[in-house]
C-alpha cells in the first residue's frame, strides 16, 4: 500500500542526505511538513518533490518514498522526446519505466500541462491507434490503459492537492461519456495552478451537475465531452447548465473531440479549451477575478 506521509528518516534516505539536514530544511521552511499529535514531522510526496524540483538534488533512493527505482532524477528528455519511451513502456507493460518518464519530467521542471498535452494524452491515443491497426493485442491495449491510469495517479500524488484556500474548481464528464483521462488530467493541471480542484468523475447526469454547481458554487467547472448520444437533447441540457453556472458566477469550461464546430455554435459556455495548456492559461486569467460578476458567454481564450 502506498503511504501518504513519510517520516524525515524516510525522506532523508530517499534524498541521500542525513536526517538532521532534512529536519533543518523543514525547520527553515524549505520543505513543507505537518506534525502528528505527538509532534513528529510528517512529509507528503508532493512537498518532497517540490523541493527536489526547485533544488535539482534528485532522489537517490526513491523506493523510500514509494516510487520505482531510478525515479525522481533529472532527465535530458524534452516532453516531445518523452512521448516515444512512454508509449513503449505502456505497450510493453513496464509500469515502472512509464512512471519514471513522467515523474522525471516533473522533477526536471516540465509544466504539468505540457506533460499532459505532449506525453500522456498522445501516448494514450497512440496505444488506441495501434490497437485499431492490429499492432497490439486487446490485452496489451487494456493493460496499457490500466498502467496509464496508475501513472496519472502518481503524477497527481507528485503534484499534490491544490491549496485549501484556493478557489474551488470542479469537473467531470457527462452522462453517456465514460472516458476519464481528460478529466483526471484537468484536475491535476488546475491543482498545480493553485486551484482547489475536485474531479467528480464520469457519466454525470446534467441534473446532478447543476445541483453540484448550485450547492458548491465553484468558480470554475470543467466538462470533457468525448461522446454525445443525442445532439438536440445535449444542446438543450447544456444551455440550461450554462444558465445555472452564470447565475452562480461559475466559469463553464468545455473541451473534447465530440464538440465539433457545429455543436459549439449551438451551445453556450465561458471557454473552450483544446488542451490542458489552454485550460491552464484560462484558469490563470480568471483566478484574480474570482469574486467578479458572472462571465459572459462564448468568450474563448
Amino acid at each position: 500500500m502506498v503511504s501518504q506521509y513519510f517520516s524525515p528518516k524516510e525522506v532523508a534516505q530517499a534524498m541521500g542526505v542525513s536526517e538532521s539536514s532534512l529536519k533543518r530544511w523543514v525547520d527553515k521552511g524549505l520543505i513543507q511538513a505537518s506534525r502528528t499529535a505527538g509532534g513528529h514531522r510528517r512529509l507528503e510526496l508532493n512537498s518532497v518533490l517540490a523541493y527536489v524540483r526547485k533544488s535539482g538534488k534528485g532522489l537517490l533512493n526513491p523506493k523510500a518514498v514509494d516510487l520505482p527505482d531510478g525515479c525522481g532524477s533529472s532527465t535530458s528528455l524534452t516532453v516531445f522526446e518523452a512521448n516515444k519511451p512512454f508509449t513503449e513502456a505502456l505497450v510493453t507493460g513496464n509500469e515502472d519505466a512509464a512512471c519514471r518518464v513522467i515523474i522525471d519530467l516533473f522533477v526536471s521542471g516540465a509544466s504539468v500541462a505540457s506533460i499532459c498535452d505532449h506525453v500522456i494524452a498522445p501516448a494514450f491515443q497512440n496505444v488506441g491507434n495501434m490497437w485499431e491497426c492490429g499492432q497490439v493485442k486487446v490485452y496489451e491495449e487494456r493493460r496499457a490503459c490500466e498502467i496509464c491510469q496508475r501513472v496519472v495517479h502518481e503524477l497527481r500524488r507528485a503534484v499534490g492537492p491544490g491549496p485549501e484556500s484556493g478557489p474551488l474548481a470542479m469537473g467531470g464528464t457527462l452522462d453517456g461519456d465514460p472516458y476519464t483521462l481528460a478529466t483526471s488530467l484537468a484536475e491535476i493541471v488546475l491543482s498545480s495552478s493553485g486551484w482547489k480542484a475536485v474531479s467528480l468523475g464520469n457519466m454525470l447526469p446534467f441534473e446532478t451537475v447543476r445541483t453540484a454547481i448550485m450547492e458548491k458554487r465553484p468558480k470554475l467547472f470543467w466538462i470533457s465531452v468525448t461522446s454525445i448520444r443525442d445532439v438536440d437533447r445535449f444542446t438543450a441540457d447544456f444551455n440550461l447548465l450554462f444558465d445555472v453556472a452564470q447565475s452562480t458566477g461559475t466559469a463553464l469550461v468545455v473541451g473534447g473531440q465530440a464538440l465539433t464546430s457545429d455543436i459549439r455554435q449551438k451551445i453556450r459556455y465561458t471557454n473552450f479549451s483544446d488542451n490542458m495548456a489552454h485550460l491552464e492559461s484560462f484558469a490563470t486569467t480568471v483566478r484574480p477575478a474570482v469574486c467578479a460578476e458572472p462571465v459572459s458567454e462564448n468568450i474563448e481564450s
